[in-house]
């Protein structure tokens, strides 16, 4: 079994046991069933796929799932959300008041704005973007590494949602004048349609963004640094957006380099 698969087999072992533990009727037993069952098929799936035979295409496939069950992990640790914590956004609002002036968010170029919304609404598409850059330059055969720093850098910002449940500030702020913008109406419409309504804390869009770029550098150095401005990019407009609290988007891009650090040094 590969590192990244056995990160994700924990990961959704850690849902699993997290349904078992969180009391009734904080979460209602309709969706612990959906997360043990989504539990349950996530490990099936990563422990049989080392021990099928050798086969056309198996190994491709293995390259590419962890995007999916990215994805999957994140809709799935969304289930966890029920109620905001009232405590906790007020925790969230006060590191704001600490790190930015919001208000501030007014006075951004209307172009710097349109470009912000954009990262951040295709920001998705980083994580299996940097994999297609290492196949590209045939380096295939970094896959497990590459997935073992993102996944990390994913699920360890999911993994405080049961936990520490909080709206993100679009959800909570009054509409400004600049949200009234074609793109920004978008910006809005999409999140409120494709998200699970829910903050994490490390930002795993920042986190995520800035472990691509890190694991990518190395083989790719130009790709990486056009990555890891992305990353900054998608971290700011994260909370100039109101997708993130400042807080958020800074512990993620700690996360990641930490991470890379950690991996690094294990020789992952």
């Amino acid at each position: 079994m590969r590192v990244s698969e056995a990160i994700a087999v924990t990961y959704f072992t850690y849902l699993a046991v997290t349904a078992l533990v969180v009391p009734l009727p904080a979460l209602p037993l309709a969706r612990r069933l959906r997360v043990w069952m989504a539990a349950g098929l996530v490990i099936g799936i990563e422990v049989a796929l080392p021990r099928l035979p050798p086969a056309p295409g198996l190994e491709v496939l293995r390259d590419w799932l962890p995007a999916l069950v990215i994805l999957f992990a994140y809709f799935v640790t969304g289930l966890f959300f029920v109620a905001p914590s009232a405590r906790g956004e007020a925790w969230l609002r006060r590191w704001d008041d600490r790190l930015i002036d919001a208000r501030r968010f007014e006075r951004v170029p209307p172009l710097v704005r349109v470009y912000f919304d954009a990262v951040y609404d295709t920001c998705f598409l980083i994580i299996p973007a940097g994999f297609a850059v290492l196949v590209w330059a045939g380096r295939s055969a970094r896959a497990d590494r590459y997935w073992t720093l993102v996944s990390a850098a994913e699920f360890l910002a999911f993994g405080t949602l049961p936990w520490l449940q909080t709206r993100p500030p679009w959800a909570i702020e009054a509409r400004r004048a600049i949200d009234g913008a074609a793109v920004r109406r978008f910006s809005r419409s999409w999140v409120n349609h494709t998200t699970i309504h829910a903050n994490t804390f490390p930002s795993a869009h920042a986190s995520a963004s800035l472990a691509v770029a890190l694991a990518v550098w190395p083989a790719a150095p130009w790709a990486g640094a056009l990555l890891a401005v992305l990353a900054a990019s998608i971290a700011a407009a994260s909370v100039v957006g109101r997708f993130h609290y400042a807080i958020d988007a800074v512990t993620g891009l700690a996360l990641a380099v930490a991470l890379w650090a950690a991996t690094t040094a294990a020789g992952l």
